[in-house]
């Protein structure tokens, strides 16, 4: 309505006193946008500061939760090698050897720590060297391997499912996936009674499925998603590395993971990884015997 009516104001105001106006109309525009522009530009650094520091306050908390894991073995550690250095004469062998034992568990639980970090900070999707791998082998080498812990823990652990599968996958990274998620659930159960963990390997169409099946404390619906999150951890021990990495690595693969759990009722972890046409045809062509 006011840009209508100023034509006719001009009219009546003269050639300089328009000429005024139009300086005015300039001067308000000038000042308007150069106020828009600063006002734009602090909000922006007020943005910037404000991620920063919330940066910053990340990188406080994920340093101070990784040194809180570190000092714990590496304090058993220094106390385990003190007694060592006690322990004198034949009387003291046993001694020593419990806490020898003692020294190289914690030296292996600060490794894998060690390796965790270092796994998720390189980012495993971006290293993934995909090549055909025997699926059921793999998955049969890691239960094996697993088992002798598991019967540590007084947890029954058994292969339930091996379909002779094979898929392009980085081995290297797929064990650690699978890995991770039998410790946790070796590590949720330790101390229950009738402690069962069941490994499963399907071959779904063009899908491999590998299950971890426990029936540990299970997680709350509220946390499951909290729990694929970088160091959250439902244990009171561990850097909360473990799923989230299992997470990256399937997905890496172009693959999906899923978690279902129910507080009581046990916890199910399952890998859905892609099979291509050319894993397909040889895992079609392996003899029972496990060869092609």
């Amino acid at each position: 309505m006011l840009l209508a009516t100023l034509p006719a104001v001009l009219e009546l105001t003269g050639p300089n006193t328009r000429l005024l106006f139009f300086v005015n109309l300039l001067t308000v525009i000038a000042v308007s946008t150069f106020a828009c522009t600063v006002i734009v530009v602090l909000f922006r650094r007020s943005d910037q500061r404000r991620l920063e520091e919330q940066r910053l306050a990340a990188i406080g908390i994920v340093t101070a939760r990784i040194l809180h894991q570190i000092k714990n073995p590496l304090q058993s550690l220094i106390l385990q090698a003190e007694l060592i250095e006690q322990f004198d004469g034949e009387d003291a062998r046993e001694l020593r050897r419990e806490s020898s034992a003692a020294v190289v568990g914690e030296a292996h639980r600060l490794a894998m720590m060690l390796n965790e970090l270092s796994v998720w900070a390189s980012g495993a999707r971006r290293n993934l060297a995909r090549v055909p791998t025997e699926l059921h082998l793999l998955i049969e080498e890691l239960v094996r391997r697993e088992r002798r812990e598991a019967e540590r823990r007084g947890v029954d652990l058994e292969l339930t499912r091996l379909d002779r599968v094979v898929a392009s996958v980085d081995a290297y990274f797929l064990r650690q996936a699978v890995e991770n998620l039998l410790r946790n659930s070796l590590e949720a159960m330790h101390g229950q009674e009738d402690a069962r963990l069941r490994v499963e390997l399907e071959r779904l169409g063009s899908v491999a499925a590998v299950r971890v099946i426990d029936n540990g404390p299970g997680i709350a619906a509220e946390r499951l998603r909290e729990v694929l999150e970088p160091f959250v951890s439902t244990k009171s021990s561990g850097m909360g590395l473990g799923l989230p990495i299992s997470k990256d690595i399937v997905e890496g693969h172009g693959g999906e993971f899923r978690v279902e759990s129910k507080p009581g009722a046990g916890t199910t972890f399952t890998l859905l990884l892609p099979i291509d046409k050319h894993a397909a045809a040889r895992s079609a062509a392996i003899r029972p015997g496990g060869t092609p």
